[in-house]
């Protein structure tokens, strides 16, 4: 059941027995995701609706991850707003953290010319590889529940890994397919279909395309309940992000920029990268206001996941 937000109680008021229930049911929620790690206790406790119900916030201190190029290398960084910490695989050439949840990353790291994904809890590594792959990718984590690609016999795929198992993620008749976000049941991806890269929705039987009307390309990145964001491409060279509410797609466009890419969604908060004169800094976009994301000393900073 997803509960209506609350006004504040003012002093002497009567309250419902609905409205006192629904107080408990969502502290106890809160309470429940704070023993598994996936808020942060803070002075609020706020409330958005999710697909898969209530789900809770604390303070409303959000994470942000991504990747930081710095002087040619790439460095995985998670950000909290204020502070970047690098996120680097022990022995790797190159580091990418791409999806987060709780205080679980994932993402990929090229270590001795392979590339392959992992599972980070803040501490410690754990490898995430497609059995037979050349190359694997692991892009976004809900839960216990992990998309991705993998390169194997020359073709990609996407997949869902639980931990334990590896499902392919493939939309029928498509040469090629990435799964890059993941909200309870619903996966959003790219694949290759007919020669045209397109987007893809997939609840878990069903599989649906996702194409911004006009564009030659389309890429959905992230997902958060209803909401889907990711870029689509113009003919001459034009690529702006969107959010797609399952019926309206809203263009995302950082101010004078050509190339506006958005990769990931939560709640209100967007996060992205727009390419300015060769330069590409992050940004936060809360659906007004755009807010620079900018790793110190990186020619590039691109965010990509966000929770």
């Amino acid at each position: 059941m997803i509960y209506p937000r609350l006004n504040r109680a003012r002093n002497g008021q009567r309250l419902s027995v609905e409205l006192v229930n629904g107080l408990i049911k969502r502290t106890e929620y809160a309470g429940d995701l704070l023993r598994q790690g996936k808020c942060v206790a803070g002075t609020d406790i706020l409330v958005a609706q999710k697909y898969d119900g209530t789900t809770i916030s604390g303070g409303g201190r959000l994470r942000i991850v991504g990747r930081a190029t710095v002087a040619g290398v790439n460095r995985g960084f998670v950000y909290d707003g204020s502070t970047f910490a690098d996120i680097i695989y022990p022995s790797s050439s190159s580091t990418i953290a791409y999806g987060i949840d709780g205080l679980n990353i994932v993402g990929s790291a090229v270590v001795g010319g392979t590339t392959k994904g992992f599972l980070y809890n803040g501490s410690t590594f754990a490898d995430i590889i497609y059995p037979g792959a050349t190359s694997t990718n692991a892009f976004d984590i809900d839960g216990s529940n992990i998309v991705g690609s993998a390169v194997v016999g020359g073709t990609t795929k996407g997949f869902l890994y639980n931990g334990s198992t590896f499902a392919d993620i493939i939309y029928p008749g498509a040469t090629s397919n990435d799964a890059v976000g993941i909200d309870g049941s619903n996966i959003v991806g790219s694949m290759v279909l007919g020669g045209i890269i397109k987007g893809f929705l997939y609840n878990g039987s069903t599989s649906q395309e996702i194409n911004y009307p006009g564009s030659i390309q389309s890429f959905p990145w992230g997902i958060d309940g209803s909401n889907i964001v990711g870029q689509f491409a113009l003919a001459g060279g034009f690529s702006k992000g969107f959010l797609y509410n399952g019926s309206t797609f809203t263009d995302i466009v950082y101010p004078g920029v050509l190339v506006t890419l958005a990769h990931d969604i939560y709640g209100s908060n967007i996060v992205g990268n727009a390419s300015i004169s060769g330069f590409t800094k992050g940004f936060l976009y809360d659906g007004s206001i755009f807010t620079d994301i900018v790793y110190l000393g990186a020619t590039s900073t691109q965010p990509f996941g966000i929770g």
